[in-house]
């Protein structure tokens, strides 16, 4: 299926200093019809919170390749139940800010804007924050610093992949749509499957490896990879 992206209707006119605050009434209305993407440490956190192994967790949770939580068929969120958000400890960035968006330019330069309200919300926008209050009070950090440390890691792949094939970036755009058409479940890349990845070296101890050490295992099998690719 084809995603919307949100995102690129938001003005980003705000930085971290700008006034701003929101309180939300859980009327759970920003928790249907929208496609959550999800990176290689969301769905860590959350697997590890349900007690699964990624691959487990991709499988049984997400579509689009592994990259985007599985919708009901009524359009809810997957982990959408009367009381709530089922993951709210472990939700994905996407979640944890709203609604706000965040935008880092090719130069590094960060940015946010808030996303378009549900006409029928029960949440309160106002001014009496900041933006860096409320990514504060939302535990976004350790989301932002791991979306650097993968991001470095993707460009680099990108970069070795372009000069292995220069019509490679050409192709991005048609394999990011056909990524979208998987069927729910399957694994588009071991990108996203950390454990799958991390389970060569130590195969036994993979699923229970801390969130901290699966993520410095899993960048240094990418690295490898990479690796491999240059020479």
């Amino acid at each position: 299926m084809a995603y919307g992206d949100l995102v690129s209707r938001v003005d980003f006119d705000m930085q971290r200093g700008s006034a701003f605050s929101y309180t939300c009434h859980a009327c759970k209305r920003c928790c249907r019809n929208k496609a959550i993407r999800v990176s290689p440490y969301e769905i860590l956190r959350l697997a590890r919170y349900l007690g699964l192994s990624t691959t487990e967790f991709i499988a049984g949770h997400t579509e689009a390749g592994g990259t985007v939580l599985r919708s009901k068929e009524n359009g809810d969120c997957g982990f959408l139940d009367e009381s709530g958000c089922g993951v709210h400890p472990d939700r994905p960035l996407a979640c944890r800010i709203y609604p706000l968006a965040r935008w880092v330019s090719p130069g590094g330069e960060e940015s946010f804007g808030h996303m378009t309200p549900h006409p029928q919300t029960a949440g309160v926008y106002g001014k009496a924050g900041t933006v860096q209050g409320y990514l504060e009070s939302q535990g976004l950090a350790p989301f932002f610093g791991m979306s650097e440390r993968y991001g470095k890691l993707y460009q680099r792949m990108v970069d070795v992949l372009e000069k292995l094939d220069p019509d490679e970036l050409d192709r991005r755009s048609e394999r990011r749509a056909a990524v979208d058409e998987l069927p729910a479940g399957t694994i588009a890349s071991m990108w996203v499957d950390v454990d799958a990845m991390i389970a060569g070296s130590s195969p036994n101890t993979a699923n229970q490896a801390s969130i901290d050490e699966a993520v410095d295992r899993h960048i240094k099998a990418l690295e490898a990879w990479l690796a491999g690719l240059e020479s």
